[in-house]
């Protein structure tokens, strides 16, 4: 047995963690600027509590910047950055989804080198610009489901060239995450499922694919088990803080699962249909989808596809893994088709051609590797809702 692992991020996990921002945050100085949506943290009462204990614990300056979508671009990141050099800020925190979070990422990287957000993104022959500096990032998620917290990732979107890509080095890091179950409890129904499956989804991917690497598919499994159990729960249930909790821990988990080993077909082909349609969320891209692509995939790794068939409760068989997806798609209310979520099937061609020229680094990870044909036989079938 081989692996290696390496995270450097100091993780508090708790209900009530959230409060200590501010004690947090005195390690890197006492000018801050916190990253979030443009109203979600405010109605739920969580930007006024980071605010409040950024202040009492004797921050000078404290700059919100509430600009960031639910595909957050490259233009909020660069504007972003230039508040940060103007103001002199010493660190970021990041409050809300993994835009939120993944945006505060990009900033300290974009804020602390030369260029803009567009030269760190890994296109497959690499970024035009390698950072050597950034600022400290304290991540806070409202969610649970991208694990931004624990991550190196960032997934920008630019609304000019149509592309969503990922912005993935050692320095984007954060410092520490501050995970604080309570914070979701806002979420309604539909949020709940929309970021309970980008988990799943990691779990997912993370357990199947070609890499090797035992400790993070040890975090997978137990992910996908959390999942399985508590995500309907917290839908039916949106005030059950002990689901809230475990779906917390699920999505830290399977957010440190892919920063080991990656994710794979599921995920590149989602990125062009956000990239195309920012007004449908990654949850939604990555639900439409996923049922066909492990359909496709799970042949090319049937011992692990069987052990995700056994976890999610069916036999352990590797075709039962397809059955195991689309059943608990259906209980959680998240089987949709890419027609349903507004995608026009003359659309596909051009993100088949945008996977095959922008995700083909993760062809050789994915279970089975894909050919141009089978992008796009995979999208039709995600549009009629396979």
């Amino acid at each position: 047995m081989n692996f290696e692992f390496y995270l450097p991020v100091e993780i508090i996990f708790g209900v009530g963690s959230a409060s200590k921002v501010g004690q947090v945050g005195r390690r890197f100085g006492f000018r801050v600027l916190v990253v979030t949506g443009r109203k979600s943290s405010k109605e739920n009462g969580a930007l006024e509590r980071v605010v409040s204990s950024l202040r009492k614990e004797g921050a000078d300056e404290v700059f919100v910047f509430d600009q960031i979508g639910p595909n957050p671009t490259d233009k909020s990141v660069n504007l972003a950055s230039e508040l940060v050099v103007r103001e002199r800020i010493d660190y970021i925190v990041g409050l809300g989804g993994g835009s939120s979070m993944d945006s505060a990422k990009a900033i300290s990287i974009v804020s602390s080198n030369e260029g803009f957000a567009w030269d760190y993104v890994n296109y497959p022959e690499g970024p035009r610009l390698i950072p050597f500096l950034n600022r400290p990032v304290i991540c806070i998620p409202t969610t649970a489901g991208t694990g931004s917290e624990v991550n190196r990732y960032s997934v920008l979107s630019n609304p000019i060239r149509k592309e969503k890509l990922v912005l993935s080095h050692s320095l984007n890091y954060p410092r520490v995450a501050l995970i604080d179950p309570s914070l979701t409890l806002s979420m309604d129904e539909r949020l709940t499922a929309i970021t309970g499956l980008d988990a799943l989804m990691h779990a997912l991917e993370s357990l199947t694919n070609r890499l090797s690497n035992p400790f993070a598919e040890e975090l997978a499994v137990r992910a996908i088990r959390l999942i399985r159990d508590y995500l309907p729960l917290a839908i039916q249930e949106p005030e059950n803080l002990r689901a809230r909790t475990y779906m917390s821990y699920a999505a830290m988990l399977s957010g440190i699962a892919i920063d080991r080993k990656r994710v794979a077909l599921i995920h590149g082909m989602e990125h062009p249909v956000s990239a195309h349609y920012p007004q449908i969320a990654h949850g939604e891209g990555l639900s439409a989808l996923c049922v066909a692509i492990t359909e496709f995939n799970y042949r090319g790794n049937p011992e692990k596809y069987a052990l995700f068939a056994e976890l999610m409760g069916y036999p352990p068989e590797p075709h039962m893994a397809v059955k195991a997806l689309d059943d608990f798609l259906r209980r959680v209310g998240m089987r949709v088709s890419l027609k349903e979520l507004g995608v026009e099937r003359e659309k596909l061609e051009r993100m088949a051609e945008d996977v095959y020229m922008l995700a083909r680094g993760l062809f050789a990870v994915n279970p089975v590797e894909p050919t141009m044909e089978d992008l796009y036989r995979l999208y039709e079938r995600a549009y009629e809702g396979y």
